[in-house]
């Protein structure tokens, strides 16, 4: 293998390094993305579920909090992408959000499918590098 194969094998190696790095940041932003879905959805199915109103903390920024009382949590405000929210049942607001995370969970699956490819190239680079190294120090 000549020098100049050498260097660009070198640099695809870098390259499928930064690549596999970013892809693996995005896992973990979608899986971040992810809890707090499924707590979101554990949250209106105990709301869902309540007959008669309840106190509960609302987050007002900042680190405050106050203290509300919800007499009828029915009807929820959801956030459907692009800054547009409209008014949803409970229960359809959980179907959406159930949804949401089916969609994200299969992104995370492609990304560590596209993961695992990534790796594998990386590693048949590294071993058609060690075979080179090892054929230059054999002529030597």
């Amino acid at each position: 293998m000549e020098e100049r194969e050498i260097q660009e094998k070198y640099y695809l190696l870098q390259q499928l390094q930064a690549e596999s790095e970013a892809i693996q940041r995005r896992i973990v932003e979608l899986e971040l993305v992810d809890a707090q879905l499924e707590k979101t959805i554990e949250s209106l199915e105990y709301f869902n579920s309540l007959d008669d109103g309840v106190e509960a903390l609302m987050n007002l920024g900042g680190g405050v909090f106050a203290y509300v009382d919800v007499k009828t949590a029915k009807k929820m405000l959801v956030d459907i992408g692009a800054g547009v929210v409209v008014e949803k049942e409970v229960g359809e607001a959980i179907e959406f959000l159930k949804k949401k995370r089916e969609d994200i969970q299969q992104n995370i699956a492609q990304l560590e499918q596209l993961l695992q490819q990534i790796l594998e190239r990386a590693r048949a680079i590294q071993e058609d590098l060690a075979k080179a190294l090892k054929a230059e120090e054999e002529k030597k």
